[in-house]
């Protein structure tokens, strides 16, 4: 990976581990002078950034970490909902065994960085596990569409407090889809992958509302803590 991927993926961590805050301005001195690039480099990486929609560009601010009000919360989860149960009644069943070989082993890493508490790990073999599974549909500009609005909603999935119940969640649900896909339970499949992604759009909602912000259009920016992967 070069310089420049590597800072974009040095960058999207801190905004996953809250270190960078929703509406929080990414200076590119600042950026060049931390990390020890260029601004070249910086300003590359941050035009990166905002492709990808985990950053902004206000008029008068520059670039700012990107956060979503309630309602683009729920537009876009509605949307990603209709996306994945798509795809899911399109992926081949049974999985072939290549493609159950490389899901099963991202997903025991995901368990042994999950029980050492490495939780940052843990979201990079999270996004590897459903991107693995998506990659295996046949429509690909519906797999595209699925992974761009994955990696927009970065800051959304990773409000919340990390609550152990809802990592448990993510093992179990994982654990679920490998044995859906291992056995061609289309049905169940279909409905793990819309449901799966529900307990981090809760955790926005919750957080949105004990900040007094939830139902107000462009409420107030939260600070993400621990992550509730999907």
């Amino acid at each position: 990976m070069d310089v420049q991927g590597q800072l974009v993926d040095s960058i999207k961590s801190e905004i996953i581990v809250g270190r960078l805050r929703p509406h929080q301005r990414l200076v590119e001195e600042e950026i060049s002078a931390q990390f020890g690039v260029s601004r070249h480099v910086a300003r590359a990486a941050l035009v990166q950034l905002e492709r990808m929609g985990l950053v902004t560009r206000r008029p008068n601010r520059g670039v700012i970490v990107r956060d979503f009000s309630p309602e683009q919360v729920e537009q876009i989860y509605e949307v990603r909902m209709i996306l994945q149960r798509e795809a899911a009644q399109r992926v081949p069943m049974p999985a072939s065994p290549a493609a159950l070989a490389e899901i099963e082993a991202i997903h025991a890493e995901y368990c042994r960085e999950l029980d050492a508490g490495n939780l940052l790990q843990v979201n990079v073999l999270n996004d590897a596990f459903h991107r693995r599974i998506w990659a295996t549909c046949p429509n690909q500009y519906l797999a595209e569409t699925i992974e761009k609005l994955w990696v927009e909603t970065t800051g959304i999935r990773w409000y919340g407090v990390g609550d152990p119940d809802l990592l448990a969640h993510s093992r179990e649900h994982h654990a679920q889809m490998i044995e859906q896909l291992k056995n061609s339970d289309r049905e169940g499949f279909v409905a793990l992958a819309v449901d799966h992604i529900r307990p981090p759009l809760d955790a926005f909602r919750r957080a949105h509302r004990a900040s007094g912000a939830f139902g107000v259009p462009g409420g107030m920016a939260l600070t993400p803590s621990e992550p509730e992967t999907e």
